[in-house]
């Protein structure tokens, strides 16, 4: 129950943050379709009206509009690497903001009839809680920009892209993986990193300036152990694609578990309250 307290909450300390995330990348997107489809509209009519062509033609020539089209519009790219960026920030900012505030909150935090391992938990669930709720948006904000495409597109320039085909765009098939392997791949390698920055900023909280080198050398040996499989893939056909996918868990798993235990050690042994 305390754990699920904490989670609790640390979601209604981000929740106004996530509010405001989502209206902006939401109000983003909205802009990025309108102004994919009707930029493609215009330019479709002005070479159909200027060179005589039919519909079909036009396609023939210069291709269709579909929902990549809008994934490869600059807007939504950048809306996507600001969601990213801004969760990235936050990441630090939901250990720092109890450290660096006017009354320490973290003492009060870790003085709680609680494992202090729970505290950790609760954090890196929150973040994970975040994310989930981004990727369900987006899932949204999809169908939204379809509407909009359909609103403006004619219907011979515009091709419909059924759930397969939107979502084998690489940059979807990250977020929304086909099989359970690749959403291990996908957020157990994205759960290990958050946990890894987690824990170098309780070595930097517990030995200071000497924790900024310690804490340094701790991310580069993670990060090495995180791209071994990817080194493996680009030097050597010896593996199958799901073999190295696998060594992707394990790795993650390895990073995760590692993570854990070190912080649990500086939470119990190194910070004071």
């Amino acid at each position: 129950m305390s754990y699920i307290k904490l989670v609790n909450f640390e979601v209604q300390r981000f929740f106004k943050f996530l509010v405001a995330l989502v209206v902006v990348v939401a109000t983003t997107q909205v802009i990025a379709a309108f102004l994919s489809a009707s930029n493609y509209k215009d330019q479709a009519e002005t070479v159909m009206q200027r060179e005589k062509l039919l519909a079909q033609d036009y396609v023939t020539d210069y291709g269709s509009y579909s929902i990549f089209n809008f994934f490869n519009n600059s807007l939504f790219l950048l809306s996507i690497m600001f969601a990213a960026a801004m969760l990235m920030i936050y990441i630090f900012f939901i250990w720092y903001r109890d450290w660096l505030g006017k009354s320490s909150f973290i003492y009060r935090l870790l003085m709680l009839p609680t494992e202090r391992r729970n505290v950790y938990f609760a954090k890196l669930t929150a973040i994970l809680l975040f994310v989930f709720c981004i990727v369900g948006v987006q899932v949204l904000l999809i169908e939204v920009a379809q509407l909009i495409m359909k609103q403006i597109i004619p219907a011979e320039l515009l091709i419909e892209s059924g759930a397969i085909i939107t979502y084998s765009y690489e940059l979807m098939s990250i977020l929304y993986p086909k099989t359970m392997v690749h959403f291990l791949v996908s957020y157990g390698v994205g759960t290990a990193f958050v946990a890894m920055i987690f824990t170098a900023i309780l070595v930097e909280r517990s030995y200071h300036l000497k924790g900024i080198f310690i804490a340094g050398v701790y991310i580069t040996l993670s990060l090495a152990l995180l791209l071994v499989p990817v080194f493996i893939g680009y030097n050597t056909d010896y593996f199958y694609v799901k073999e190295l996918l696998m060594m992707d868990v394990l790795m993650a798993l390895i990073v995760f578990v590692s993570a854990v235990i070190i912080a649990n050690y500086l939470l119990k042994r190194k910070i004071n309250v």
